[in-house]
């Protein structure tokens, strides 16, 4: 049983990190020291292995590991849904205004805390290029439609990458791309047909991102932090020009 409230609880936080800009429900992972078996969990459920018989398919899932992790998610997704819906049609202003301190507290944290511009000139370009590429969205210099069941295809592929990535988060990215709000709105009123592209886009990610991915961010872990610790903020015009 305690085991089972541990699981719960931290995908109860990480479901309320996942869903609030610039906190990384991976960072929270790792903090219950739940990561590991998530991306394992994650790594383990690809039909291709379905060749090998239904048995050892699910016996490599660990039930009493991800059951409790998923129901905390779920719930508190949900929960926070309703939660942020309020702060955004009551206290909007001061919801942009933590938002971007968090988002802030974030590339203060990523790029001065825990890595130096001055270790490679590399990791400086990263920074700007995701600055640029982010400002370029926020603006819509860039206009694109992300009701088109595709692009919110490609915003929930792109939203659970980040989730699996420590210190990046997914919900940020939803931010970036404009989608934000109506994910939230969609969460809330359980409109499960809205939600499908963006559904189908997380399980996408979910079946190709963790190895391949995970991996290629393990070689590359300080250029990554900075690129995205730019995307958060270059978008920081996102939350006041897309949240409304």
């Amino acid at each position: 049983m305690p085991k089972f409230f541990h699981r719960f609880i931290a995908g109860f936080f990480m479901g309320v990190a996942e869903i609030t800009p610039g906190i990384s429900g991976a960072t929270i992972a790792g903090l219950f020291n739940v990561y590991k078996g998530f991306i394992s969990f994650l790594n383990s459920v690809n039909p291709i292995k379905l060749n090998s018989g239904i048995k050892l398919f699910f016996k490599e899932i660990d039930i009493n590991f991800i059951a409790p992790l998923l129901i905390g998610m779920s719930i508190s997704i949900y929960l926070s849904a309703f939660a942020i819906d309020y702060l955004m049609s009551t206290y909007l202003f001061f919801f942009k205004l933590f938002l971007s301190f968090v988002m802030g507290i974030a590339v203060i944290k990523n790029c001065f805390f825990d890595h130096s511009f001055k270790e490679s000139f590399s990791h400086l370009l990263a920074f700007i290029i995701g600055i640029f590429i982010a400002l370029i969205i926020a603006l819509s210099i860039i206009q694109l439609d992300f009701n088109n069941f595709v692009l919110l295809l490609i915003s929930g592929l792109l939203a659970f990458t980040a989730f699996l990535l420590p210190g990046i988060s997914g919900s940020l990215v939803m931010v970036i791309l404009g989608v934000y709000e109506g994910i939230i709105v969609s969460i809330k009123e359980l409109d499960f047909y809205s939600l499908m592209p963006f559904i189908l886009g997380i399980g996408i990610s979910f079946l190709i991102v963790p190895k391949q991915i995970l991996n290629q961010f393990k070689n590359n872990e300080i250029r990554t932090k900075v690129f995205f610790s730019g995307l958060i903020f270059g978008s920081v015009p996102a939350v006041w020009v897309h949240l409304n």
